[in-house]
């Protein structure tokens, strides 16, 4: 590219974040929740995994039982497209 030139790049899941993966969907017990805790659908929480990482998690649905979580990147799945301008070369 050169300065001032305009171009639309558009990178496939694949590439981009992967794909959604079902097995990063699944159901938690609210007996597993902090007491009093009423999570909402599309609330982002944070997690940690057996072996210490941190990781978020969306809420999917939720039922007097049980909520649905979602450990998927929100772009997951999804082709990314973006509009670059070359600016500056330094």
């Amino acid at each position: 590219m050169e300065v001032g030139e305009k171009k639309t790049v558009t990178f496939p899941s694949d590439e981009a974040y992967g794909p959604r993966l079902e097995q990063l969907v699944f159901m938690v017990p609210r007996d597993n929740l902090p007491a009093g805790y009423d999570p909402e659908e599309g609330e982002v929480l944070g997690m940690e995994t057996k072996d210490g990482r941190q990781m978020d998690v969306v809420v999917i649905e939720a039922s007097e039982t049980s909520v649905k979580l979602d450990a998927n990147h929100p772009l997951a799945g999804q082709d990314l497209t973006f509009d670059v301008e070359l600016m500056k070369i330094d």
